[in-house]
């Protein structure tokens, strides 16, 4: 029996099919339709896809009051994919505003050019290397309300 990646749930060996040659993954049919309509560039995906094979949290197209983040860490990391057209100056501009939003609100922000993950083995160390970003992202203690210092752990 093959599971969904996304949410769990069973997978008809049929989809399970589909999904694999289209995502490389196992996903079901609603979620293959959630990635399909989310607005994410093929990268995006590749990269999301990578990271929920490992096992982290995260969420594609995240809007985070300010605008859609490529794939987050909600409340803990954002990770944006840029191509050429990012450097125009417009662009640039906007995408420091972005920066001071989420620095505001103590989120760091990776930014990985698009020709990183174009290739096999620059895509591989991408991975490996934002995977130790949200391993370290996870283990950040939290604080309640009432200031003290509750682990990731504890809230298990």
């Amino acid at each position: 029996m093959h599971y969904c990646l996304e949410c769990g749930q069973p997978v008809a060996p049929g989809v399970n099919l589909f999904s694999r040659r289209i995502y490389g993954v196992t996903l079901c049919i609603k979620d293959q339709i959630m990635i399909a309509e989310s607005g994410a560039t093929g990268l995006a995906v590749d990269l999301y896809l990578a990271l929920k094979s490992r096992e982290f949290p995260v969420v594609l197209e995240y809007f985070n009051g300010y605008k859609h983040i490529a794939i987050a860490l909600p409340g803990k990391l954002y990770i944006e994919i840029n191509g050429a057209f990012y450097n125009d100056c417009n662009q640039l501009m906007s995408d420091l505003s972005r920066t001071i939003y989420s620095q505001e609100k103590n989120i760091p922000t990776i930014v990985i050019p698009d020709s990183m993950l174009e290739q096999p083995a620059s895509f591989a160390h991408a991975v490996n290397e934002i995977s130790k970003a949200c391993r370290m992202m996870l283990k950040k203690p939290l604080i309640t309300g009432m200031g003290q210092l509750i682990s990731r752990v504890q809230l298990q």
